[in-house]
């Protein structure tokens, strides 16, 4: 089965993407930061990351680059931020969602990298 780690600071934001992903029929993990996704993904080994940008301990680039240079093979990894795509530049991102998201649009972006 498919796993997906989603990084959200924001209990309400990450609770809804893991109801919808999970109806989607994936795997989810959560974890709240930078750090604590690091220890669920090497635990985990997801199949996709799905983080924010802005959190406290260790934000969404900070974690983009760590996956990208200690995971091998390193999953693909979708940033989603309000202050736009500027700041997945230099990331190794591999997608980029802007909020407020479109559910349809980021269950298109999901189905681009995991099938």
């Amino acid at each position: 089965m498919t796993t997906i780690l989603i990084v959200e600071d924001e209990a309400p934001i990450r609770e809804l993407l893991a109801y919808v992903l999970r109806d989607l029929g994936y795997n989810v993990e959560q974890a709240i930061n930078g750090r604590e996704a690091i220890e669920r993904a090497e635990e985990h080994r997801p199949d996709l990351v799905i983080s924010d940008v802005m959190m406290p301990v260790m934000g969404g680039p900070e974690l983009c680059r760590w996956v990208k240079r200690e995971l091998a093979p390193a999953p693909p990894i979708i940033l989603t931020s309000s202050i736009g795509v500027h700041v997945a530049r230099g990331t190794g991102a591999d997608a980029f969602v802007r909020k407020p998201f479109d559910l349809e649009e980021l269950e298109e972006a999901v189905r681009q990298y995991v099938h």
